[in-house]
Parts: structure tokens; C-alpha cells; sequence
């Protein structure tokens, strides 16, 4: 009954990131109602005409995400420091805490092969269902990923990575441990990250990534591992991810063999670092 019990919590994370976006959009909507409309309060045809709007309108998009990643950080952020670092901080730890020189190579490998993993999960996609990978581009393009703005890049690259860190591999993951063997908590927490997505293509690779980040959390016993590789992976997405396409381009086989030796050999120096965990 009490592995029960934590399982339930483990998906208490989940459900608490839907409703924080929708807090996020009320007071970020009406602020954008307002200001559009020049009034305190504005008639409800213009409101009616100006919610259309919203949907695709990329500042309000994107400060969307800001205002839902101030509120995600302090939520989250609290919960996992109260639960689950807070009542340990004074334990003695049995394997290296810090950042090892195998360690930071093996976080900047990992980011980077995953890059090369993913992008050949989405190929794959592509061959099968052209369509959804059409619609995939459409939707990241709506959301203004061809022409970065510094909202979205400080949202992409530094606030998405730690809220997603602390969520599925802090909280999910680390309440589902005590429900269950790490493997089925893995899984768990990676089908969770990648249903949040709401996209099959990015549900499809999340997954994927996720694994990999469960893993690191799990061998280096923390967030403070994930949250550096995720992030190394979301800068090569933003920034690089045309230079991991032409490579392909040049030599899939060769390329794409690369990726995946890249990635086995950085699991295998952080595998080196740390003990087995429990």
C-alpha cells in the first residue's frame, strides 16, 4: 500500500505542470487583452477577436513560457529541495559529489550523441509518417524556433532543461523509486516526459532522452548530472542541429555511426565515475 502510495505521488508532478500552465496563461492572456485593446476593459467581440489572435501571436507565446517557467522553478524547485535534498544534505556521501574532468566530457559527449539519437529517431519517423513530421515542423515553427528570439533561447536552453530536470527525473522519478525497480521508474518517468510534449514526434525522442537522463540521474544519484547534459543537448538543438544534419547528409552511416558510439562511450565515462547506485 505505501509503494502504492508513492506511485500516485509520482504523478502528482505531472498533472501540477498542466496546471501551472494554465495559471501561467490567465494573468499573461489578459494582460495581452488589455494591451491590445488600449482599455482597462475590452468589449467581449475584441476579446472574443483577440484570443484568436494569441494562439499565434510568438511574444505572447513565448512570454507564456517565461511566466510558466518563473512559476515551474519556484514550485518545483521548492518541492524537490524540501523532499528530496533538504532532509539528506548532512548525510556522508559514498561516491564523488563534484564535477570530474571524465565527467563534465562525458555530460558534453552525452548531449551531443543524443543529438544524433533523436535526429535519427525523427528520421525514421519521417520515412514512416511523412505527415507527422510535417506537422511537427509546422508546430516548432509557429512557435518561433526558425528565428530565435532571446526569450525563447533563455527559455530553450537554460529554464526548460532545469524545470524539466527537476520534474522527471527529480520528483517523478525519484517518488517512483520507492514504488518500484529503477528500470520501471525510468520508464515511467520517460513516458511521462515525453506524453507532456502533447506532439507524437517529440513524445517519440523525449522518450528516447529521457531514458538516457534517468539513467544519469540514477548512476550520479541527482539532477545536478541531467540537467547539464540536457542542456548541452537543447544548445546543439537551437544552434547546431544543421551542422548534425549535414553531417548525416555526407555520410548517414558513417555519421550516425559516430553518434552512437559517442554516446556509448560517454555513458561508459560517467559509468566510471560513479558507483552503482541503490
Amino acid at each position: 500500500m505505501k509503494k502504492f502510495g508513492y506511485f500516485i505521488k509520482s504523478l502528482f508532478p505531472v498533472v501540477m505542470v498542466f496546471i501551472l500552465q494554465i495559471v501561467a496563461a490567465i494573468p499573461t492572456m489578459l494582460f495581452f487583452l488589455f494591451r491590445s485593446s488600449g482599455r482597462a476593459k475590452p468589449n467581449l467581440s475584441e476579446a472574443l477577436a483577440s484570443l484568436t489572435g494569441l494562439t499565434s501571436d510568438l511574444e505572447y507565446l513565448q512570454t507564456l513560457n517565461i511566466v510558466y517557467a518563473i512559476l515551474a522553478l519556484l514550485v518545483f524547485g521548492t518541492w524537490y529541495y524540501k523532499v528530496f535534498v533538504k532532509p539528506f544534505r548532512h548525510r556522508t556521501r559514498k561516491q564523488p559529489g563534484g564535477y570530474s574532468f571524465h565527467t563534465i566530457v562525458s555530460m558534453i559527449f552525452l548531449g551531443i550523441g543524443l543529438q544524433y539519437v533523436t535526429t535519427m529517431l525523427t528520421d525514421g519517423i519521417s520515412i514512416l509518417r511523412p505527415d507527422l513530421i510535417a506537422s511537427y515542423n509546422a508546430g516548432m515553427s509557429a512557435q518561433g524556433y526558425d528565428d530565435l528570439s532571446l526569450l525563447l533561447i533563455a527559455y530553450s536552453v537554460i529554464l526548460a532543461p532545469v524545470i524539466e530536470e527537476t520534474v522527471f527525473r527529480g520528483l517523478v522519478f525519484r517518488y517512483a523509486r520507492h514504488a518500484m525497480p529503477f528500470w520501471f521508474a525510468n520508464i515511467l518517468q520517460a513516458a511521462l516526459f515525453g506524453f507532456v510534449h502533447l506532439n507524437l514526434v517529440q513524445g517519440i525522442y523525449a522518450f528516447a532522452m529521457g531514458l538516457f537522463l534517468g539513467w544519469v540521474c540514477h548512476r550520479g544519484r541527482g539532477i545536478k548530472y541531467s540537467i547539464p547534459v540536457h542542456i548541452v543537448f537543447n544548445i546543439i538543438g537551437c544552434f547546431f542541429s544543421g551542422l548534425i544534419q549535414i553531417s548525416l547528409t555526407l555520410s548517414y552511416p558513417l555519421f550516425a555511426g559516430l553518434g552512437v558510439l559517442l554516446t556509448v562511450f560517454a555513458l561508459w565515462l560517467f559509468y566510471t565515475d560513479f558507483r552503482t547506485a541503490d
